[in-house]
């Protein structure tokens, strides 16, 4: 079941404790957690939860990003700024 999950979410799946992308943003933002309430968002469809989650996290830096320094920071190839800026968009 794992693997059709990331079969078909690979493009926007964050592996857990991957631990790529923990130093890339000079704001400091926890990217892993943002994309984990991202994915309680888009791929659960708890809005609750994801927001509940979200509001926790100091990831407004995300929005107005100008650096994209994480851009290149996940080995598995995940657009993080796209990503990041959906999520604070949604849940910000």
């Amino acid at each position: 079941m794992l693997e059709r999950y990331v079969a078909q979410n690979g493009e926007r799946y964050c592996r857990p404790a991957c631990g790529d992308c923990a130093d890339a943003c000079p704001e400091g933002v926890a990217i892993a957690d943002v994309l984990r309430t991202r994915m309680y968002a888009w791929d659960y469809g708890d809005e609750t939860q994801a927001r509940a989650e979200y509001a926790g996290l100091d990831a407004s830096a995300c929005f107005t990003c100008g650096h994209q320094a994480c851009l290149s920071a996940c080995g598995w190839g995940l657009d993080i700024p796209l990503l990041t800026r959906a999520a604070a968009a949604r849940l910000g």
